[in-house]
């Protein structure tokens, strides 16, 4: 099955190339710009899953003008200005290129087979019961956002319907009841300019307000409970790959202390928890770190502190212990911050393993961080099968 939005959307671009294919593209873009510190292979672990991989996807409701002709970054998009703007509703994931328009899904490879019929079925709801689509531009209308969540080796399932201000979604519970019926529904509220403005006035209408997801380390299973707007990585099959992979390695360690930086809701320090003497975890979204106490606590795991600090703030006020120690980095698409990069320079800790979901900020941490540490071995997951998006893990050991 193809997907007709191809190019289009934003959801993928690699589509067009079988995946042996997009797996030595990724391979290749991660060894280029890690050269100058590696000169090891490069081994890419593929998806466990092509299709269907994704556990969470976040939808769009648009209200935009109506183009005469498909967009292209290479050329305007014209129109007849002695006509007035037609506009139209589209509902699924945001065009390629574009923060203020979207596309209609249809036969979409990455959430789970019912979508596309799910969202052809809100749509036309939305339309019988006259709901007004959120407008960028205007910023007017009521539907905005749906996020699906879902716990691969669970079977549970959570949606959230976020509008910019309350109204009766009990049409919608019908909708989602026939696709989804085990699925918890929650609605919220954005009500600010720009979709990252954060939601509030979160409402639980059918079952809870958590999912459960497991990931599975050695003979364990560590559970973690997921909140609406918890940090989960969205594939957890090819996620619990290299949390058994960095597992592995501190184990190999057996270090004291652990300092899990951008942490998270604590993902490694729990999967590392039987290896380690004690792990400080540090994240800077509240949310985040109580999911990750809860965590904690579910999953009887006692060793496993959680500070909410930004890692810059918190490395100027806790000294990183050197002896019988390992840094674990977790950090954004923006990479570690500069501040906390050059305090991890000095720190004298031996062994970092740094998870990367942005190869380009990586080579510029590495800038810094190799000027006291070499590179020993550099390995990619691919977590997002038919985008340029893959996961690198970098083990770094002192000179």
């Amino acid at each position: 099955m193809v997907c007709g939005s191809f190019g289009v959307c934003g959801g993928c671009s690699l589509k067009q190339e079988d995946y042996t294919a997009q797996t030595e593209l990724k391979r290749a873009k991660v060894k280029a710009l890690l050269e100058p510190f590696y000169s090891g292979d490069i081994h890419v672990t593929p998806s466990p899953d092509k299709e269907y991989f994704r556990n969470k996807i976040e939808l769009s409701f648009c209200r935009q003008v109506v183009w005469s002709e498909p967009f292209c970054k290479k050329k305007k998009v014209l129109r007849d200005k002695t006509k007035p703007l037609e506009f139209e509703n589209t509902f699924g994931f945001r065009m390629k290129g574009r923060w203020d328009r979207c596309v209609n899904i249809e036969n979409c490879l990455l959430y789970e087979p019912n979508l596309s019929a799910f969202v052809k079925e809100v749509r036309l709801w939305a339309e019988r019961e006259g709901l007004s689509f959120y407008d960028q531009r205007a910023h007017s209308g009521l539907l905005r956002n749906l996020i699906l969540r879902r716990g691969v080796n669970t079977g549970e399932g959570m949606a959230v319907l976020i509008t910019t201000s309350a109204f009766d979604a009990s049409g919608f519970a019908e909708v989602l009841g026939r696709f989804y019926p085990s699925y918890h529904f929650l609605t919220a509220v954005n009500d600010g300019v720009s979709d990252g403005a954060g939601i509030k006035d979160i409402k639980v209408i059918k079952g809870s307000g958590v999912i459960r997801e497991k990931l599975f380390e050695s003979s364990r299973e560590i559970v973690f409970e997921i909140s609406p707007q918890s940090f989960f990585q969205t594939n957890t099959k090819a996620a619990n790959l290299i949390y058994k992979k960095v597992a592995a390695k501190v184990s190999a360690l057996k270090p004291s202390v652990m300092y899990d930086l951008y942490g998270g809701a604590g993902s490694f320090s729990l999967c590392c928890a039987p290896y380690v003497g004690k792990s400080l975890c540090v994240e800077s979204v509240p949310s985040a770190v109580n999911n990750g106490v809860k965590n904690a606590r579910v999953n009887n795991i006692n060793n496993v502190s959680f500070f909410c600090s930004t890692t810059e703030e918190f490395l100027t006020k806790q000294k990183l212990g050197s002896y019988n120690s390992v840094i674990v980095l977790d950090p954004p698409r923006s990479g570690v911050h500069p501040a906390a990069c050059k305090t991890i320079l000095n720190s004298g800790v031996e062994n970092i393993l740094y998870i990367s979901c942005n190869p380009v900020t990586l080579a510029e941490n590495l800038k810094t961080l190799c000027a006291k540490y070499k590179v020993v071995n550099a390995e990619c997951f691919d977590f997002f099968p038919h985008s340029d998006h893959v996961e690198t893990l970098a083990e770094l050991k002192l000179k």
